[in-house]
């Protein structure tokens, strides 16, 4: 029940509340069984606050009397970043898109308000990845006599998952820090905050990737919901790995028995013995997907490459020069994304600010507080 203040009412004990004219207090019958006759318990919607008042004090309140407007929405037929869950289609990711429809040109964008958004892709690159900030012998920093694994640094992950092949494996797939952890959980709970609804999630298959698709459905508040499907055709150009060698991925089971939420039932398209050390860039830019028979927003969380290999084609563009195209993505930061949306009615898709802005932050070196305090 609402109440309105019609006096003020200064306590005289420390278990009373204050009151001032004019003040709406909540009173919850349920808990008035025990005050002495004449008084309730209440909150005030103005300060918060809680205790015992005297009920003379006050009138019943109309309940919108106390509504207050935080935001306003128009809503249409379909809203811009949601979409309805609809029980899960077969999907085919055959790697081919032809539709002679589609427009050549990304500078030939619809006001939104004018077409009916259906379907969207949101592709994403990983999280801060470890060697990224304490560079390639980082696992060497972290690794006792005996082996065993510490905490070198707070910003090196507090534990690292088990996988059947030992510590080595790590070197060449390495987790994400522990602040990439914190970045992916942000760009999480800011997609929530704008509504966004993610149908399907996709991740290559590296450490990093999976983990940074796992924090973020935890900010989304879907990771009880939504299963992470493990693609290898999402891993990177495989020219840019250092050992040359395809990487030991954790296998899917080792990925939920480490708790990381994963479809195991899903099948890439892509089997991992279909990527081979170096591959040039023709063998590397057939893997993107066709989203045929998908309805909803599809998150997918790859490497900075494959911004531009899953949007591309949809929207047209032929592949960039393979100079072009490296240089392009080293200006791709951790988390940075792009968001492509299908126009029904005019058959082709279309490149679009993504939900959030991208996470920005600075250095910060390692430091020794010896170093000029004690020691010049």
């Amino acid at each position: 029940q609402t109440l309105r203040a019609l006096f003020q009412y200064k306590p005289q004990n420390i278990d009373e509340l204050m009151i001032n004219a004019g003040d709406f207090v909540y009173v919850d019958p349920t808990l008035q069984s025990d005050v002495s006759k004449g008084w309730v318990i209440g909150t005030s919607h103005r300060t918060g606050c809680r205790g015992f008042l005297p009920e003379n004090y006050t009138e019943r309140a109309n309940e919108s009397d106390t509504w207050v407007k935080h935001r306003e929405y128009v809503f249409g037929t379909v809203s811009r970043f949601s979409s309805q869950t609809e029980s899960e289609p077969n999907v085919k990711l055959n790697g081919e898109v032809h539709n002679p429809s589609i427009s050549r040109s990304v500078t030939n964008i619809l006001p939104l308000r004018n077409v009916t958004l259906r379907k969207g892709v949101l592709v994403m690159r990983h999280g801060e990845r470890v060697d990224q900030v304490f560079g390639k012998s980082w696992l060497q920093q972290c690794l006792t006599a005996d082996g065993k694994y510490y905490r070198a640094d707070l910003n090196f992950p507090c534990t690292l998952p088990k996988r059947k092949d030992g510590m080595k494996n790590f070197e060449y797939d390495p987790p994400l820090s522990c602040c990439g952890v914190f970045q992916s959980r942000l760009i999480g709970e800011a997609l929530l905050d704008q509504q966004v609804t993610v149908s399907y999630m996709y991740s290559s298959p590296a450490l990093r990737c999976i983990q940074t698709a796992q924090h973020i459905l935890q900010g989304l508040k879907l990771d009880q919901r939504i299963k992470i499907r493990v693609e290898p055709g999402l891993f990177e150009w495989t020219k840019w790995e250092t050992s040359r060698v395809i990487p030991n991925f954790m296998t899917v089971t080792e990925l939920a028995e480490a708790s990381y939420k994963i479809d195991t039932s899903y099948r890439g398209n892509f089997p991992l013995s279909s990527l081979v050390p170096s591959e040039s860039y023709e063998e590397y830019l057939p893997y993107y997907f066709a989203f045929s028979g998908i309805s909803g927003i599809i998150l997918i969380v790859g490497h900075g490459s494959s911004l531009a290999s899953c949007t591309r084609p949809l929207i047209g563009l032929p592949a960039r020069d393979s100079d072009d195209f490296a240089q392009g993505v080293r200006k791709i930061p951790s988390l940075g994304m792009c968001f492509c949306e299908e126009i029904k009615e005019e058959s082709k898709w279309q490149m679009i600010n993504p939900p959030v802005k991208t996470l920005t932050h600075g250095p910060n070196a390692a430091f020794n507080w010896r170093n000029g305090i004690i020691e010049d």
